[in-house]
């Protein structure tokens, strides 16, 4: 495997980002409908970047792209963060030709220990779709635990509302 790396998405990539939802566009917008409807052209990918970057100088919200050498191959968020707890959310997807090789586990060994170190989050939360088996995979070889079933919880593109489970891993090197 490829070293792959992971930095916070600037607004000089969103040419690189557009052509990365639009090469899986098909099968993202099931569990990223809103990502997929904010970057439908250049311009709007252009406008969610300085979008999410004022977000991040906020503390609101990072997307980070996972890359390999100059390729976008995907994209991990720190999201929903709760900085009274403090927990957050995380969300990520890889192109489709990189999927089962590792990497997904890999980029979220390092953004969870950057949440815990850097951020000092307590908890982190993922809530993946029942049958969303990779993710689930994924989470598990990075010690998340399934802590329940959000019944009837997203409402995917065909407009049916699926169920997702929600896993969690806590930071016990914190008070």
């Amino acid at each position: 495997m490829r070293k792959v790396k992971f930095k916070i998405l600037e607004n000089k990539d969103a040419e690189k980002l557009f052509e990365l939802l639009n090469r899986n566009k098909g099968r993202l917008t099931r569990y990223f409908p809103i990502t997929i409807k904010s970057n439908n052209n250049i311009k709007s990918t252009i406008e969610y970047l300085k979008d999410l970057n004022e977000k991040f100088k906020k503390n609101e919200f990072y997307v980070y792209g996972i890359y390999d050498q100059q390729i976008l191959i995907g994209m991990i968020f720190i999201k929903n963060i709760d900085w009274r707890i403090p927990k957050c959310e995380l969300g990520y997807f890889l192109d489709k030709t990189y999927e089962g090789k590792g990497i997904m586990s890999k980029v979220l060994k390092n953004i969870v220990n950057h949440c815990f170190e850097s951020l000092k989050m307590k908890k982190i939360f993922l809530k993946i779709g029942s049958e969303n088996i990779g993710s689930k995979r994924v989470a598990k070889k990075n010690g998340f635990v399934l802590e329940g079933i959000l019944r009837r919880e997203f409402r995917i593109e065909t407009n049916e509302i699926i169920d997702v489970e929600y896993y969690g891993k806590l930071n016990f090197n914190t008070q």
